[in-house]
């Protein structure tokens, strides 16, 4: 159950490619791609008669081979499908591979392309498993000259060239028949190589929502080299040796592309698939007589598309096993180139820590004789320290008998002033006495007799 879309939320959109075998779906899916939408995880390889690829999922490539051989019909097959055959039960066996293929293809896209020239002929099947993953879906048309498709399949598959007509008409009637009444557009192979940029913003204002990215950047998409056969539709409309249904057929789809689709042309496709539906009876025997005989030639058409299909893988593979090989070389060469760098660095390491091992040794060498030194430096301060202290002790020690002798140097000489005194007061006293003055003619007599 998925939500209603609103004009906010648009809701999931499958855009589905319709168109006969190398009408151009492929550049037509891939402008898809180059606008945004989602393509498929799968992708069929590209191929010489594809170069540009196919943009198409491999799985519902192989799916629907499986669906049109479970119907008795095959991807070139001019017969038309039943219209009601999608009701059969015998494709309820399909419808949970086709869903579990849509979902390990698209993931959580939102907005998908869905491209595969079969689904022409199987639309409403498809249609219903896209619907019931929850998306909307709209349609895109396209068409090519089938002269020009007709000699491509010739020299891709060396089909008959009648055969390609009847298949052209007979998937162009069912993919228009099974897609009337649902949001459509068409356009062509011209159209499309002619200016990409305009059937993209053409198919933007059908479809009503905008692509995710600029028209340019899908128009940049379309390879406008690629084209192989020239003829133009114009030739066929005018060659009176083509069949009346196919260029009738072809003028309405010529027009719808270039004017838009007209609703008045709906009776007359009608009309145009009962002819083709009636001439098909007149013949049907014949042709089925062929077709079992042609299926007993091996290997068969199927067969062969499928083995260059799984060719095409296996070369895919191959080459990109080469190109993994190459890699893996290149990075293996990375890998030894930076082994050698490590080893080179592992040794540059080691010649440093050896480098540094000894520098550091040489340090601790140093410091014990640093330490040794600071050793004796302490002992030698230790006895400086006591010398000293004893010398302090001793110069304290002589300070203080200074001191001492300083004090008794000034009581001494105190004590002979105290006794200067005493003597100088004796004799004052002596000389004043009468015996000093009575002796005095004695003494002077003495010192005269002393002077002689």
């Amino acid at each position: 159950m998925t939500d209603a879309p609103t004009p906010d939320r648009p809701g999931k959109v499958a855009v589905i490619v319709l168109g006969m075998h190398r009408s151009g779906t492929s550049s037509l899916a891939g402008m898809l791609d180059g606008l945004g939408c989602r393509g498929p995880a799968t992708l069929m390889p590209a191929s010489d008669t594809n170069a540009a690829g196919y943009y198409e999922s491999l799985p519902v490539f192989r799916l629907n081979d499986a669906i049109l051989t479970a119907l008795g019909s095959r991807w070139d097959d001019w017969r038309p499908l039943r219209p009601d055959v999608h009701l059969s039960p015998r494709l309820a066996e399909f419808h949970d591979k086709a869903r579990a293929v849509i979902e390990a293809e698209y993931g959580d896209g939102s907005l998908i392309y869905l491209k595969d020239p079969r689904i022409s002929m199987l639309l409403p099947f498809w249609r219903r498993v896209l619907e019931t993953a929850g998306y909307r879906c709209v349609h895109l048309h396209t068409h090519r000259s089938p002269s020009e498709i007709a000699k491509s399949l010739q020299r891709r598959d060396e089909i008959d060239p009648g055969m390609s007509l009847l298949a052209w008409l007979s998937q162009v009637l069912q993919a228009e028949r099974h897609s009337r009444g649902q949001v459509r557009h068409f356009t062509s192979y011209e159209m499309l190589l002619r200016d990409p940029a305009a059937v993209a913003m053409a198919a933007e204002t059908a479809f009503g929502f905008p692509w995710p990215r600029p028209v340019e950047d899908g128009a940049g998409r379309v390879n406008r080299a690629l084209r192989h056969h020239d003829d133009g539709a114009r030739a066929v409309l005018e060659d009176a040796h083509v069949p009346g249904l196919i260029r009738q057929t072809l003028e309405i789809l010529e027009r719808w592309a270039a004017q838009g689709e007209q609703a008045a042309d709906h009776a007359q496709l009608d009309d145009i698939a009962a002819a083709f539906d009636e001439a098909e009876g007149l013949f049907a025997g014949a042709m089925q007589a062929l077709h079992s005989r042609s299926a007993q030639l091996p290997p068969t058409r199927a067969r062969e598309e499928a083995l260059k299909a799984e060719k095409a893988v296996l070369d895919a593979r191959l080459t990109q096993v080469i190109k993994d090989k190459a890699m893996l070389d290149e990075h293996l060469t990375q890998i030894t180139q930076a082994r050698e760098e490590a080893l080179r660095n592992r040794d540059a390491a080691r010649q440093a820590q050896a480098e540094a091992e000894a520098h550091q040794a040489r340090q601790l060498q140093e410091l014990d004789m640093l330490t040794d030194r600071l050793i004796d430096r302490d002992a030698a301060l230790a006895a400086i320290r006591r010398d000293t202290l004893a010398v302090t002790n001793r110069a304290t020690q002589l300070e203080q008998q200074r001191d001492a002798a300083r004090q008794q140097l000034e009581q001494s000489r105190n004590e002979i002033k105290v006794l200067r005194g005493k003597l100088e007061v004796q004799r004052q006293e002596f000389l004043s006495s009468t015996s000093w003055r009575v002796s005095a003619p004695v003494r002077a007599l003495g010192r005269l007799v002393r002077r002689r």
